[in-house]
Parts: structure tokens; C-alpha cells; sequence
């Protein structure tokens, strides 16, 4: 794929985001393993979370991260609706973490609930993003190498 073409700021772009989400996920995952914040905290990064992925998955969804590999391979367009159709899912999941810590942020285990919560969203998502970025390399051939 030729570097100044449309298509590979297309593919860049979602590389870039994802690569975004994931680092989300990780200073998320680092505060719960640490401990090293309050519920606001959390639930503001929570939040952030969701917005984020709102705004990922409309891109996505309307067509301008995969309409142009779907061009190069249409092969993959059932693989491109089954990863679309797990959108709302995940958009359930992360309003159902943002919930849950803000109605349990009473009792004593409402770090260790929301923390597996999230873990349980994280895994989910990270194989979700993977699954996304595979797809788009066998659209294009090109090799993502760390991001596989």
C-alpha cells in the first residue's frame, strides 16, 4: 500500500485509535491495580472510556474506517458486520461498568466489583480491537506487526 494514499491514512487512523483505546485501558487497569485513585476518579476515567468508544464505533460504523478495505476485499464483509454488530454490546457493557460504580461506591467491595467488571470489558474489547486490526491487514497485506 502506498504510504500517501487515502487508504493507508484511512488504515493509520484506525491504527491510531486503537492504539489510543488501549492505552486508555491500560492507565485504567494500572489505576485499579494500584489502587491509586478515588471513585470519582475512576468513574471519570470510566467515563472518558465510554465517550471514546462512542465516538470509535460511530467512525467506524459509518463506513469511512472499512469502506475502503471492504473495497480492496470483499470477502471480509461479513467479518466487517460481525464486528460491527458487537458495538452495542460494548456500549452496554461500559455504561454498565459507569453504573455499577456509581451505585455500589457505597459498600466496602465496589473496587474489587468494578474492577472485574472492567477487566471482564477490557479483555472483551482488546480482543474485539485485535480481531479489527487483523481484518484490516488481510485487506491491505500489510504486516501490523505489534499491534496483532
Amino acid at each position: 500500500m502506498d504510504p500517501q494514499s487515502p487508504e493507508f491514512e484511512a488504515f493509520e487512523r484506525v491504527l491510531a485509535e486503537h492504539r489510543e483505546l488501549k492505552g486508555l485501558l491500560g492507565k485504567i487497569d494500572q489505576v485499579f491495580a494500584e489502587r491509586a485513585a478515588t471513585v470519582a476518579e475512576v468513574s471519570d476515567m470510566l467515563a472518558q472510556l465510554g465517550d471514546r468508544l462512542v465516538k470509535h464505533f460511530a467512525t467506524e460504523e459509518d463506513g469511512s474506517y472499512f469502506g475502503e478495505a471492504l473495497l480492496h476485499a470483499p470477502q471480509l464483509v461479513s467479518k466487517a458486520n460481525e464486528l460491527l454488530a458487537q458495538h452495542p454490546k460494548m456500549r452496554l457493557q461500559a455504561n454498565h461498568m459507569l453504573v455499577q460504580i456509581r451505585t455500589s461506591s457505597e459498600n466496602e467491595d465496589w473496587w474489587q466489583k468494578t474492577r472485574q467488571l472492567f477487566l471482564e470489558f477490557r479483555t472483551e474489547l482488546l480482543r474485539h480491537e485485535n480481531r479489527e486490526d487483523r481484518m484490516l491487514q488481510e485487506a491491505y497485506g500489510q504486516d501490523l506487526g505489534s499491534h496483532d
